[in-house]
């Protein structure tokens, strides 16, 4: 059994920009409309990952909220990811995107008080069999085990447990998560510990140097906002995702085609026999014999 997860703000977000730099630059047999070109371009790359990985089950983690709740690591630091733009025209065909992903049997999942990347954490725990996140957020790393693959789709590489400290430059995620700690995240608005580079977290990893009381706040601080693990102390939040797992989409092919053909999406619908063996009939055979 084989599990594909997909980071999927993460993906309409890099499809959109690839979309509006296509449009600026017009393409004569795609057009420019921009709704269209963004959602076929995202239904295009999972194409492609369905394709390499040709797993068994597939899911989609959202960032938003149908039931929502504050972010709960806000109440830990408020300026927790407060740098990212306030621009939404990426995500505005999300709703699309949703619908036809249901339509070929890939289930959306949401958090509630945590994020997306909270509940990829719960799927590769909670589900058996190898596991394959989309994402290039480097965040996923500490998912990574025998089990779990990371794989960044712009570099198209995979971080698995083979090439773990070759890619990381850290023997274990233990080492690895305690360097981001004490070290920060700019991409998060997240701070390190002051004068805290790479060759003083050497130095702390050895066990050379230690962290006094302030230096300890920031670290436990900063731990508890990248560990993905937070759920497992969230009853609610957990229930909440399982609720979601117990109920999956069971696709519909002949929608998908329609809406396809509504769309003009001439080149799914010239390999539509390839889609649908890919999406309904490749997993139905991968799952007779997981």
């Amino acid at each position: 059994m084989k599990t594909l997860i997909i980071d999927a703000n993460n993906l309409v977000h890099r499809t959109f920009w690839v979309t509006k730099h296509r449009v600026d630059s017009y393409d004569p047999v795609l057009g420019d409309n921009i709704e269209n070109l963004h959602v076929y371009f995202t239904l295009n790359a999972i194409n492609s990952y369905v394709s390499m990985f040709k797993p068994t089950k597939i899911y989609a983690a959202w960032d938003e909220k149908p039931d929502y709740e504050a972010n709960i690591r806000k109440e830990t630091l408020s300026e927790y990811k407060g740098n990212r733009s306030s621009d939404v025209s990426p995500h505005q065909n999300n709703e699309i995107i949703k619908h036809l992903l249901e339509l070929l049997g890939i289930q959306s999942i949401f958090p509630r008080e945590l994020e997306a990347d909270d509940v990829i954490a719960y799927i590769c725990n909670e589900t058996a069999g190898q596991k394959v996140i989309i994402s290039v957020d480097k965040d996923f790393m500490q998912l990574v085990n025998k089990d779990v693959t990371l794989f960044d789709p712009i570099r198209k590489k995979e971080f698995n447990n083979n090439n773990f400290e070759e890619s990381t430059g850290y023997s274990t995620i233990k080492d690895w998560m305690t360097a981001k700690c004490l070290m920060g995240d700019k991409s998060d608005n997240v701070s390190g510990i002051p004068k805290f580079g790479k060759v003083k977290v050497k130095k702390f990893l050895d066990g050379n140097i230690t962290l006094n009381e302030s230096e300890e706040a920031i670290f436990e601080r900063n731990m508890s906002l990248f560990n993905l693990q937070k759920y497992n102390s969230m009853e609610r939040e957990s229930l909440y995702y399982k609720v979601q797992l117990d109920n999956p989409v069971k696709g519909n092919w002949k929608d998908f085609v329609s809406e396809c053909t509504d769309r003009s999406f001439h080149n799914i619908l010239k390999k539509k026999e390839s889609w649908y063996s890919l999406f309904f009939m490749q997993q139905k055979l991968s799952s007779l014999f997981a």
